[in-house]
This record gives structure tokens, C-alpha cells and sequence, in this order.
């Protein structure tokens, strides 16, 4: 679940519900066991959950025309007589399915289902709440060709064109989506619940408690997005940063310095060199060990060290990766970027991306030429104004993008070197809450919650929702890993 606005494509099989497997109701819910869907087509293990649908309106204005089903997930606590608050999960992206994300959480939430079942509730537009994907023609790889504005144009047209009898864009925003948790809410009947946001999830759960503060117990907001903040506008800036630091690590330690020398410089070199001369590679496929061809582009490597970044273990790889391009040698990186095309292609519903982002940031998206000579430049400004020109909006309330307030128990987790929404960001959001604590988990990138003792942590904030008692010195062993000298790993 590391993914905040990164618009790429593809579907996902929804889960397995066996029949007539009763589990329990709860509330107004009858849940069946069932296994939760596994992401792409990677084996993996089945986990077993509990499973319930529930019928909104798409339209919550009127009520009235095509009603949608929300699929719901219940991981029950192992306590028989469980707290009656539980706690929702809610994913990243936007596009992200919580209940195809939750292998990748799992264990942070072992600890939390000892007193509390946890929700998994399908963002509607994700996983099996009505999916909302846009089809991508065979021959456009959103990772590998350089971005062109009018092809976005023409895409987003085309895509309208292929939902107009399953969707309606205008009702795939948060605010949408925070009726629906509040619908889940009730029909669960909790009074209360507990929070923990993901990436953008965590713009959700700020906006789920600006609309219904007395329903939120406690909120722990891990890799935050501050209301205030037009998605996408500071992307450039973040990850030069970021970039700068971690490949400035590898320069400055006597062995990866000694290897690799200046590997931001390399990445740099990298990226004027393919923008006057991009490249058609013919290389193995590596997922089907075909030989194929493919674009070598300034996107493909900015795409790739963007990703690269997200974890310690990933940034590790990428004086490696850039040593063997500068070489001449780019399998590794085009390798990379399949991949990554892949996953990130099979976790995030394309068209509910757009509906939020169409609708809650790109009317304030201004041009940012300071941005122009910098690794990701002014191309994703350019393709959001391009695709939301097109895409149907309702806009949002006036108070959608102020900071959220009030006495809630919050705990904020962020990545030192996280590069889409860096500590500043949990600093900025503490500010105006009473009874919130901003924690930093040093050497780490995105999404946090799992790293080292953060799991310890998060169990006692909700049990006791009070973020101030924690004794969080532990996270001062977290350190970032080795980079690797070689693709074989690190020195011994």
C-alpha cells in the first residue's frame, strides 16, 4: 500500500465467498467466511476473513437511480467478547482496495485483533465496490512512454465512454466515500470507531472526522496528507529530495562511495542523456522470458527511482541499478519498470484515481516552472489538467481542504525519508490538534506502520487512545538498509 497518485491501470479478481458459510451478524450484517483476493497473478497463501456486502446510492444527493454494492471484510478479534469500537483500515493510492491491501498489513494488526475486529471496507470504485477502472489501449504504457496532454485528453474521453453504463464520475470522490463509512458505520452498529488511514487513506480519515468527529475514537494517520495539500503538486520537489538524501547516503559511505561514486550525479546524467536520445531496447520480458521491444524514456527512470524510493529495502537496489545503466547495460531498469507497471497496475482502480483527483485538487493545480529541471519536471501537472479538463465534477465543500481540528486522539506516523509525503507533512498536520503526536520512523520511506516497533506503538494508542504515553525510543533502532554493492547484496 505504498502508492499516493500514481494513475496506472489494469483489474483484479474480487474474492472467493464459499456458500452458505455463515460466520455471524453484526449489526445489520450477515457475514460469510470467506478468502480475500489476492493482488495480480502472484501465488500467495489464501487468508481467511468474513465477508458482507452492503447497497448505497451512488448518487447520495438524490438517493434515487443506480444503487451500489460496498464489499466489507471482517478479520474477527480473537477475544470472545471483543471492545465494540473496531477498527477500520483504510488503503492508499486513491485506488487501492483495502481488502487486497490487507496482506501487506497484516501483521502490524496481529497485537490489535487480540481486543477488536478490524474492517476492511472496499473504497467505493475499488476492489469489489463497484470498480471503477478506464481501459488502456494495448500499445500505451503509462510507465514507459514520455506524457503527452493530449493523449490524456483522449484517454479520459475514451474512458467516460466505456463506464457510462456502470458509473457515474462524479460520485467516486472522499466525500462520497465518507458517507459510505458512515452508512458502514451505522449498519455495523458501533457508536464509535478507530481509524487508521494508509497513504491517501489518511485524507479520508481526516475528512470520515471532520463530517462525524463524534464517531472517531481515535485516528493514527501513517504517510499523512495534510488537507491543505493539492495532491500532486509538490510531487517533484519531494522526491528530488529524497533523492538527494538517500543517493547522497551512498556517496558519502566509504563502500557504496568507492563502487558507485556519485549516484545522484549518475541518475541525473541518466536523465539528460535520455531526453535528448530515448531508446527502443530489445530485452527479455521478465515476467514471460520473452524477447520484446521497449522504451527507454526519461519517464521510465523517473518512474522507477520514484518507486525505488518508497522503501529502504528498494532505495538499497538503486546506485546498482544506475551504475548498470550508465554502463549501457539497462535490463535491471527496464526490468524494474515492467514490473512495477504490473503491481502498481493491479492495486489501483484507475477511474476512481481520476474521480478524486479531478474533483478535489486540479482546479488548483498552478504552473510550477521552478519544477521544469527536476527528475519528475512538470509532466504530471500537465497530464492531470489534460485528463480533468475532460472527467465530470461535482467540486467540493468549502471547507473540504481546511486543516483538521478538534480534541480526537491522533497519532501521525511518517517516514524519514518518505518521498511523497515527508515528515514536514505530519508536522503540519499536529499543529492544530490538542491530543496528537507526530512520530518519525528514521530510515524508512513510505508507509510505516509495520516498521520495527511501530506495530507495539499503534496496538497501545488504541487501546488507551492517547498518543503522549507512548514510549517510542524504540523507533530510534529502526536504521535503513545496506545498499547493495552488487545484485547479489550487500558487503558482508
Amino acid at each position: 500500500m505504498r502508492c499516493l497518485i500514481l494513475p496506472t491501470l489494469l483489474a483484479l479478481t474480487a474474492g472467493f465467498v464459499a456458500p452458505h458459510a455463515a460466520a455471524r451478524t453484526v449489526g445489520e450484517l450477515d457475514f460469510q467466511k470467506c478468502e480475500l483476493p489476492v493482488v495480480g497473478m502472484r501465488p500467495s497463501n489464501p487468508l481467511n476473513a468474513e465477508c458482507a456486502t452492503l447497497e448505497v446510492p451512488e448518487n447520495w444527493e438524490t438517493g434515487s437511480g443506480r444503487q451500489i454494492k460496498l464489499a466489507i471484510a471482517l478479520i474477527p478479534s480473537r477475544s470472545p467478547k471483543p471492545q465494540p469500537d473496531p477498527v477500520f483500515m483504510l488503503a492508499g493510492g486513491p485506488g487501492q482496495s483495502a481488502r487486497e491491501s490487507w496482506r501487506g498489513v497484516a501483521g502490524a494488526f496481529r497485537a490489535i485483533l487480540t481486543n477488536r475486529h478490524v474492517i476492511l471496507l472496499d473504497q467505493r470504485g475499488t476492489g469489489a465496490s463497484n470498480r471503477f477502472d478506464c481501459p488502456t489501449p494495448d500499445n500505451i504504457d503509462p510507465l514507459a512512454v514520455d506524457v503527452d496532454p493530449a493523449q490524456a485528453a483522449m484517454l479520459a474521453r475514451a474512458c467516460l465512454a466505456a463506464v457510462k453504463d456502470t458509473h457515474d464520475a462524479r460520485f467516486y470522490s472522499t466525500e462520497d466515500a465518507a458517507r459510505d463509512l458512515e452508512r458502514v458505520r451505522a449498519a455495523l452498529g458501533a457508536q464509535t470507531v478507530n481509524l487508521i488511514g494508509i497513504s491517501y487513506g489518511t485524507r479520508m480519515a481526516q475528512i470520515y472526522a471532520k463530517r462525524h468527529p463524534d464517531r472517531v475514537r481515535s485516528l493514527l494517520l501513517d504517510s499523512v496528507v495534510p488537507n491543505e495539500l493539492i495532491l500532486g503538486t509538490e510531487h517533484a520537489i519531494n522526491l528530488e529530495t529524497t533523492l538527494r538524501e538517500q543517493l547522497g547516503r551512498c556517496r558519502d559511505d566509504a563502500q557504496c562511495g568507492k563502487q558507485f561514486g556519485d549516484p545522484y550525479a549518475t541518475l541525473r546524467e541518466l536523465a539528460a542523456d535520455l531526453k535528448v536520445k530515448p531508446r527502443m531496447l530489445h530485452v527479455r520480458d521478465p515476467r514471460t522470458g520473452e524477447w520484446v521491444e521497449q522504451a527507454l524514456t526519461p519517464a521510465s527512470l523517473s518512474v522507477v527511482a520514484r518507486m525505488y524510493m518508497y522503501s529502504s529495502e528498494t532505495a538499497a537496489l538503486l546506485p546498482v541499478t544506475l551504475a548498470e545503466a550508465k554502463a549501457g547495460r539497462f535490463e535491471p531498469l527496464l526490468a524494474q519498470a515492467a514490473m512495477m507497471n504490473d503491481d502498481l497496475g493491479s492495486q489501483i482502480a484507475s477511474g476512481m484515481h481520476w474521480s478524486v483527483i479531478c474533483a478535489e485538487d486540479a482546479e488548483f493545480f498552478v504552473p510550477r516552472p521552478q519544477d521544469a529541471d527536476l527528475l519528475l519536471g512538470q509532466d504530471f501537472e500537465s497530464v492531470v489538467v489534460s485528463w480533468c479538463k475532460e472527467w465530470p465534477k461535482r467540486g467540493v465543500p468549502a471547507d473540504f481542504h481546511a486543516p483538521l481540528s478538534g480534541a480526537t486522539p491522533v497519532l501521525v506516523l511518517s517516514g524519514q525519508y518518505d518521498p511523497v509525503t515527508p515528515p514536514r507533512y505530519g508536522d503540519q498536520v499536529v499543529k492544530g490538534l490538542p491530543n496528537a503526536r507526530h512520530l518519525v520512523v528514521p530510515g524508512n520511506g513510505h508507509n510505516v506502520l509495520a516498521r520495527g516497533c511501530a506495530p507495539k506503538l499503534i496496538t497501545e494508542f488504541i487501546d488507551t487512545a492517547d498518543a503522549k504515553s507512548l514510549e517510542a525510543e524504540c523507533l530510534d533502532e529502526q536504521t535503513p538498509a545496506p545498499f547493495f554493492l552488487n545484485f547479489s547484496g550487500s558487503a558482508p
